[in-house]
């Protein structure tokens, strides 16, 4: 019987070890959802579903991965961790210099969704956990797979382990430029290495700062622009700016009995459908203010008690009232409803009838924000400001991290990370 265990455990833990994904050293590890029966894939600190995936080394913080699965049975997820280098490609690290345990392992923890619509299996995984602990700081990538087809990765979600070994200061303002003095925030840090000693600053140290959960416009790779002893200084003006943007739009889909904010009407099918209000452009408008949650979503619902698991799926569907475009180009909805990328899903059609750019999303029920980012292959990037302009008085929360290159054992120190945000500030 002993020995019948031993190889249970040895085959469960072979068909793991073999199904891993190919991940290559200097690959770059993308955030995002390769299989349309993934939904509501959510990675954040436990605290917090609005929040920066990033946890402090060595402390009782964790991260919390929950997804939806549209399936009726169960299936035999993996998980698999790796190591990244700063500018997010496959460091050279083996799995057992970055964590104390095992990186690879079954979720286990999953429920039925229960008198909904659209039936799903909710799947919630914690990290760290029993299985492994992190023994390294840095940039990260989680890949889920079905045990069954290992070549099929599900989606991959980016994360951040830090240490608190250097002293950040970071200073957000309206830009110094002249040109975009009304439309862009600036991002000045100054660095403190009081306890970590460094042989080539400006080689070995990497600065990288983040809109929010944008991975798409994030500034990385600086370089100090003064160093005094044990201070490096990035004092910049176009090289550490960012359009400002606008504050992000909303929507409440948690009731199909009432109408919330920014729904127009709420068609009930088998699949019930939330029509929402017809969206403007806000470009050649004056700034206005109004909270919102960063671009985050949160699964709820009113009538019913658990939303992970009792909360359905609707259409939502938006449109915005734009006239056609003069320059190529596609208009997306973004957000975290998007997953933080431009997916074919989000971009937009011209429907000339009713002259608006449209779309539908199936999403689960929830509170929403999204906006719209209009994206060119020419200059190959998304803004906000073709649709709802670019303001310096917007509320926006900035991530700044610290890394350097460790000689001893080959990798990328995240040194540490700094938020600093522009609320109440304008």
């Amino acid at each position: 019987m002993y020995l019948k265990s031993i190889f249970i455990l040895f085959f469960a833990f072979a068909l793991v070890a073999d199904a891993q994904p190919e991940w290559v050293p200097g690959q770059v590890a993308h955030d995002f959802i390769y299989s349309d029966k993934v939904k509501s894939c959510l990675l954040t600190p436990m605290e917090s579903f609005t929040d920066f995936p990033v946890i402090e080394m060595n402390s009782s913080e964790k991260l919390v991965l929950q997804f939806d699965h549209f399936d009726d049975g169960v299936h035999d997820y993996v998980y698999v961790i790796n190591h990244c280098n700063a500018d997010w490609t496959i460091s050279e690290l083996h799995s057992n210099e970055y964590v104390d345990g095992f990186t690879e392992n079954y979720i286990e923890n999953y429920a039925f969704s229960f008198n909904t619509k659209r039936a799903y299996i909710h799947y919630e995984l914690a990290l760290p956990n029993q299985d492994f602990t992190f023994i390294k700081s840095g940039n990260y990538i989680l890949s889920v797979y079905d045990a069954k087809q290992p070549s099929n990765t599900l989606f991959t979600k980016r994360f951040m382990v830090y240490e608190k070994s250097v002293l950040i200061g970071a200073d957000v303002h309206q830009t110094t430029l002249a040109n975009g003095r009304y439309t862009d925030h600036e991002v000045d840090v100054i660095v403190n290495f009081t306890h970590v000693d460094y042989v080539n600053p400006i080689q070995d140290v990497k600065l990288s700062i983040y809109q929010g959960h944008r991975w798409d416009n994030a500034i990385t790779n600086l370089t100090p622009s003064f160093i005094e002893k044990k201070r490096l200084v990035y004092d910049f003006e176009e090289e550490s700016s960012f359009q400002a943007g606008n504050e992000y739009r909303f929507f409440d889909t948690k009731s199909v009995r009432y109408y919330s904010e920014g729904i127009q009407k709420i068609i009930i099918d088998s699949t019930d459908v939330f029509l929402l209000y017809p969206d403007f452009p806000r470009a050649n408008k004056s700034y206005s203010f109004y909270p919102d949650l960063e671009g985050y979503y949160v699964p709820n619902i009113m009538e019913k008690v658990d939303s992970r698991v009792e909360a359905d799926y609707v259409w939502v569907n938006f449109c915005l009232k734009q006239k056609p475009f003069l320059t190529d180009g596609d208009v997306y909805v973004y957000g975290g409803l998007t997953d933080w990328n431009l997916r074919e899903d989000a971009r937009m059609v011209y429907n000339e009838q009713e002259a608006c750019y449209e779309t539908s999303l199936l999403l689960k029920q929830g509170y929403y924000n999204y906006t719209y980012l209009h994206f060119t292959e020419e200059e190959g990037k998304a803004s906000q400001e073709e649709v709802d302009g670019s303001f310096y008085q917007t509320s926006q929360d900035y991530f700044v991290f610290v890394y350097m290159y460790d000689y001893d054992y080959a990798y990328d120190r995240l040194l540490g990370v700094r938020k600093v945000t522009t609320k109440g500030m304008f």
